[in-house]
């Protein structure tokens, strides 16, 4: 019998480098053990009442019901109990009008909780240089002229606070954009004339294919459990969900993009689409898939109900749970929309808030889960990557492997897009 449970930590968190290791990775019987209730940190718990209006502001862009061409994006600060909203011109009225709603509600929700005083939650406003939209548009003029060479960059996002671009790129081997070790400023002055905006470029490795538990699960199909593939390596099994009437799991597309996979012996289902930009495939699995995940170490069966889904901002809290090093919570996001010279897309970075396992070779394709509300956390994406140069002990996993304290994952918009997708 599968039961519940998490322990939630949570320490410091400095932002690192953004270079790759795609994550892949042994065997393990799963324990079967009851689980007590979530424990919620005062950061999350602060991030509850953040959260709203991001979910507005993003609503109100996505919808078009202000321009698209201000916004830059949102950060939060749960331990600042704020959020800043990066827009390049004025502030549309609606924001401004949603922003002063929402700080009203917040302030009379805090006077029905007397247990637990709220403190005044804020959104402050920051004028950006650039959009979203325009530091986009930008990656696009800069990869199209440098193409996808790991030689002469290693990962490229929109700066948080809206004022260019980020880039990371190995000084020794760059010889089209700058000469080899050059200075970092010869660099970004080259970089930002071939993307149109300002570069802040600093030293990082290129992304490192790898290959690699929750060996014994058995249908109905949890997320983060062992996927055994067709040439014997390992991967997770993702989040559940459906695609075109047909219950599927996700994985990440570097795992396989075709034929059966696997659970030891048992057939968890067929690989019938994926999107290499996206790193995401889809396993059709008929009807058995349930919307939970497993929640503990890599040799444990504890698991937790999904609801949701969420979409994720820098600062807010995330965790992964793969088969080959289990669950981590002490992450928080760092970069959206990070680019690699894979041709991979559109990516969202996090990083242990402690410089702890944030993911290890064999956790690719396991879910990444946000937002607790009691026993259950919302789905937020795919499992793809760890940073090569953020390498740390791993403690217990599930065969000998690799991990990093910085990680990487596909967030599910762009998955619902491309494949119809949506979460059970």
């Amino acid at each position: 019998m599968r039961g519940s449970k998490l322990l939630y930590t949570a320490v410091v968190l400095v932002l690192g480098a953004a270079s790759v290791a795609v994550a892949r990775g042994g065997q393990g019987e799963a324990e079967e053990t009851r689980m007590a209730p979530a424990i919620l940190l005062s950061r999350e718990y602060h991030e509850t009442h953040l959260r709203p209006i991001a979910e507005e502001v993003h609503h109100l862009v996505d919808t078009g019901q202000v321009p698209k061409d201000g916004f830059a994006s949102i950060v939060f600060h749960g331990d600042e109990n704020c959020l800043d909203l990066y827009w390049k011109g004025p502030v549309p009225a609606r924001i401004t009008e949603a922003v002063d709603a929402w700080r009203a509600r917040t302030r009379e929700q805090a006077r029905h909780e007397p247990a637990r005083p709220a403190p005044d939650y804020d959104v402050r406003y920051h004028p950006a240089a650039y959009s979203r939209l325009e530091m986009d548009q930008a990656i696009s003029r800069f990869v199209s002229a440098v193409g996808n060479d790991p030689a002469e960059w290693s990962s490229l996002s929109p700066a948080n606070d809206g004022s260019g671009l980020l880039l990371t790129y190995r000084p020794a081997s760059t010889r089209r954009i700058a000469p080899a070790d050059a200075p970092a400023r010869d660099y970004e002055t080259r970089a930002g004339h071939l993307a149109g905006v300002p570069v802040h470029a600093r030293a990082g490795s290129p992304e490192t294919p790898t290959k690699g538990s929750r060996t014994s699960d058995a249908a109905p199909w949890y997320a983060g459990a062992d996927l055994t593939l067709a040439d014997n390596s390992r991967c997770s099994t993702g989040l559940p969900g459906w695609v075109n009437g047909k219950r599927v799991l996700l994985t990440a597309a570097h795992c396989q993009t075709s034929g059966n996979v696997y659970n030891g012996q048992r057939v968890v289902g067929e690989v019938t689409a994926h999107d290499s930009g996206l790193d995401v495939a889809v396993v059709t699995t008929g009807q058995d898939t349930a919307a939970r995940f497993y929640s503990g170490p890599w040799n444990s069966g504890d698991s937790r109900p999904l609801y949701g889904p969420a979409r994720l901002d820098p600062g807010q809290s995330a965790c992964f749970s793969g088969a080959t090093s289990g669950f981590h919570c002490e992450l928080e996001v760092t970069r959206v929309g990070v680019h690699s010279p894979s041709g991979r897309t559109g990516a969202t970075e996090v990083r242990s808030r402690g410089g702890g396992v944030a993911v290890a070779q064999g956790d690719s394709g396991g879910p990444v889960v946000a937002n607790p509300q009691g026993d259950s956390m919302a789905p937020a994406g795919v499992i793809i990557a760890g940073n090569t140069d953020t390498k740390v002990a791993c403690g217990g996993t599930s065969t000998p492997t690799v991990c990093f304290s910085t990680g990487y994952y596909t967030p599910l918009d762009p998955v619902a897009a491309a494949f119809g997708f949506s979460a059970l």
